[in-house]
């Protein structure tokens, strides 16, 4: 049975306003010849060597995540590395999902690195008003860190938007390097490593694994 938030499985004191946890900075890159997203990951029976996972996908699809932090801790310790699991903070959400989505995401990312995992933190500053309140808050200064834009770019305005959060992000966190999963390769200032979108089509025993329901 899943505890209640997981708050008797760990509280951090946090940072600002809304006491975020606070990521671990990742300095060094593992080996990480491809990605696999968790839904796929997590039903692989043979873990493939230099994988990470990703978790940019329907939020459904790895909920369990936070009702099971330390059974999925065992499950993608197999792996290289995982980006921190993206519970989604569009900009039409409620601030309070926002916030809320926000802390998921830190708390299963610390509560991993604890358990040993490498955890490179995703970054989702929200909406614009988030940015200077909490948007930025937990994550580390000059780390390897991870972005998407998937979705981002069929309008111009969503877009441009993506691309100011990107640019605020570069000024406040200054990041060592940052992974980008993507079907556009435009340019990006920064020391930029583009991943691309749907790289784990070709990883062996993937087309053997049936749809199943999520925890």
């Amino acid at each position: 049975m899943p505890e209640y938030q997981n708050l008797s499985m760990r509280m951090y004191d946090g940072v600002g306003k809304y006491n975020i946890p606070a990521i671990q900075p990742v300095y060094e890159m593992p080996k990480v010849l491809n990605w696999l997203e968790f839904e796929k990951a997590k039903r692989l029976r043979n873990k493939p060597k230099n994988t990470g996972v990703h978790f940019f996908e329907y939020d459904f699809k790895f909920e369990c995540v936070w009702n099971f932090p330390d059974r999925y801790a065992e499950v993608l310790s197999n792996y290289s590395c995982v980006l921190s699991p993206d519970f989604s903070m569009y900009i039409d959400f409620p601030k309070a999902v926002r916030i809320f989505n926000k802390y998921r995401m830190h708390w299963i990312s610390a509560y991993w690195q604890e358990k040993g995992l490498t955890v490179i933190p995703v970054i989702r500053p929200g909406a614009e008003e988030d940015w200077d309140e909490f948007g930025f808050d937990g994550y580390p200064m000059h780390s390897i860190v991870a972005v998407s834009n998937i979705g981002c770019n069929q309008k111009n305005d969503a877009k441009l938007f993506w691309r100011r959060g990107y640019e605020k992000m570069l000024e406040t966190l200054e990041p060592s390097e940052v992974l980008v999963y993507t079907n556009s390769f435009d340019y990006l200032p920064g020391n930029v490593h583009y991943i691309k979108y749907d790289i784990d089509k070709h990883i062996e025993g993937l087309d053997d694994l049936k749809e199943e329901d999520d925890d």
